[in-house]
């Protein structure tokens, strides 16, 4: 969808609010228009000593003048509401599409770029849309109903107001040509210094521990200086359209201004063939010449606000149109026999092979342990499985169903997850362990909390389960660890996937943890990739994978006594 029909989209579900916000503003210009036609009929009733003309006006001119102004608040009102709530929809969609995407997208982005959108980018839409729509509507119906008005007081001087009108639109243009391209260059510098923040702050104790604060405010620094520079350079360039356009239409004004003034000097004789001219007249209409370029003025005041929310709802456009995670499945599983590799091969990129002409055969209530170097395709093989990323070539098999037909919610119900990095929001204890089964019972959560040894530390929080936490702050990387196995304990799935789900844990607990998950996962399927080889030597099959290929199986013992690459693998962990 392009940018101006999902805008239009957004607005066009505020219907409503449009029209009422329309009339509102419609009604505020007309209020306003009326004035100067009125005020000049007031100063040649005064000049005339007509009394009772002179009060009339005056009283209907203040009357417009109080409607006027409280028309104007509804309208701005009513503009600031279709503003926030089209702002509402548009991060709900942003959000949502954060769910929906593959994993290979956020592999692309910067988290500091996915924040920009959600926060700077929608600020920035939403002033656009409040400041480009009031001035819009306001300026629209100024418009047409100045150049009524003018005509109403002289035809003449009208028509050389509208002759010379051009001029405004031309001059603003020609500048706006050249505004678009600092601003889009502010908006990706804005990005990088986003993303820079967030990395810096989410890995702050890092940064600290290696002593990498110069180096780290220096690269802030470089970006910064960027973008106070391209800064500079889309100010500067959008603040030369206003007083252009002010120069025209003062230049305007003042023709305009000397032609009634000749007029007037020249009434008696020009009556008859122009149009009757007198003080009032001339003040009025000078007044609407004044109302007349007031838009343009307004519109070109606008131009940063404008390019700014233009550039940043096509970022928010080009995201919303990224191709959601395919899932094409309508299939439903319960329960999984059989995870199959079919011939499978994989690459994050094309010019990089990982994983070639891949196979392997995985039956229910196998403990299965996946080993190997740094880049040998672990990972890259559990987030085939969960379908996070799809097989270049080949097929990945449930119950010798492809993962495709497979709908992806019914998949990833029978698996569950703990991973070396943690994963803890901010919230009680109790809100993290039921992340996944919010419903669990009392008694579910008790069991969970017990085969986790969540307990033992638990006991000791002066608030317990309500304990409040968050990623960084109130426990452990192991008690955060604990926490994420609980999780798991709890959901109780047909398949777990632990990657070092222990390496933060003491010896003891790991022990105890791990007889629970021995218990828990009877009759089940378990697969560990596994660093720390001691910790596999009771798996059914271990797989020893090295640049994408399996190279070995079997169990520890018949591994050992091949003296091949497992065997290296083992012994220099004893080295």
């Amino acid at each position: 969808m392009t940018s101006k029909k999902r805008i239009l989209h957004y607005l066009g579900l505020e219907k409503t609010l449009l029209i009422v916000s329309v009339i509102f503003g419609m009604v505020f210009v007309i209020s306003q228009m009326a004035q100067p036609f009125i005020l000049g009929h007031t100063l040649d009733y005064a000049r005339a000593n007509n009394s009772q003309g002179f009060y009339v006006t005056l009283v209907i001119s203040l009357g417009l003048s109080v409607l006027g102004t409280i028309v104007d608040y509804f309208f701005e009102y009513f503009v600031g509401k279709i503003a926030q709530r089209s702002i509402k929809r548009m991060r709900d969609d942003v959000f949502n599409k954060i769910n929906s995407i593959p994993l290979k997208e956020f592999d692309a982005r910067f988290n500091g770029d996915l924040l920009q959108l959600e926060i700077r980018d929608m600020e920035n839409v939403s002033t656009g849309i409040f400041a480009v729509f009031k001035t819009l509507v306001q300026g629209v119906f100024t418009i047409v109903i100045t150049i009524v008005m003018m005509f109403m007081v002289n035809w003449i001087l009208a028509v050389g107001v509208i002759v010379l009108t051009p001029l405004s639109v031309l001059m603003s243009s020609f500048i706006a040509r050249f505004n678009h391209k600092y601003f889009k260059k502010q908006a990706q510098l804005q990005s990088q210094i986003s993303a820079c923040s967030l990395e810096t702050i989410e890995n702050i104790d890092l940064v600290q521990s290696m002593n990498y604060e110069d180096k780290s405010l220096k690269n802030f620094n470089s970006i910064n200086y960027k973008l106070k520079k391209e800064g500079i350079l889309a100010q500067f360039s959008a603040s030369w359209i206003n007083p252009s356009t002010r120069l025209v239409n003062n230049t305007i004004y003042i023709l305009i201004g000397v032609s009634g003034i000749i007029m007037l000097a020249y009434e008696p004789k020009l009556a008859l063939v122009l149009a009757v001219m007198s003080i009032g007249k001339l003040s009025s209409f000078l007044s609407y010449t004044t109302q007349y370029s007031k838009p343009f003025n307004e519109i070109s005041s606008v131009v940063t606000e404008f390019e700014t929310a233009k550039f940043s709802f096509s970022r928010i456009n080009e995201f919303l149109n990224a191709d959601n995670a395919v899932d094409e499945g309508k299939t439903e599983i319960d329960n999984i026999e059989s995870i199959k590799f079919d011939d499978m091969s994989f690459s994050y990129s094309e010019d990089r092979k990982l994983i070639e002409n891949f196979s392997l055969e995985i039956k229910k209530g196998n403990k299965v342990a996946i080993v190997g170097p740094t880049g040998a395709g672990k990972t890259t093989l559990i987030n085939l499985i969960m379908r996070f990323y799809e097989p270049n070539d080949g097929k990945i098999l449930f119950n010798n169903i492809s993962s495709k037909d497979i709908s992806l919610s019914s998949l990833r119900k029978q698996f569950g997850m703990v991973l070396q990095d943690t994963w803890i929001f901010s919230g009680t204890i109790l809100e993290n362990i039921k992340y996944a089964k919010p419903d669990a019972t009392d008694e579910e959560v008790a069991l969970a909390i017990k085969e986790s040894h969540v307990d033992s530390f638990i006991n000791s929080l002066p608030d317990g389960l309500n304990t409040v936490i968050s990623g960084k702050e109130g426990l452990s990387e192991g008690q955060r660890q604990m926490i994420s196995i609980a999780r798991v304990m709890l959901i109780n799935p047909e398949i777990v996937i632990l990657d070092e789900a222990t390496s933060n844990i003491d010896t003891r607990s790991e022990k105890l943890i791990s007889n629970s998950f021995d218990a828990m996962m009877v009759e089940k399927t378990s697969i560990v990739i596994a660093h720390r080889l001691s910790t596999i030597k009771t798996a059914d099959t271990i797989i020893v994978l090295k640049d994408g290929n399996i190279i070995e199986t079997g169990n520890h013992e018949s591994l050992m006594k091949k003296q091949g690459f497992y065997y290296e693998m083992y012994s220099s962990q004893y080295k």
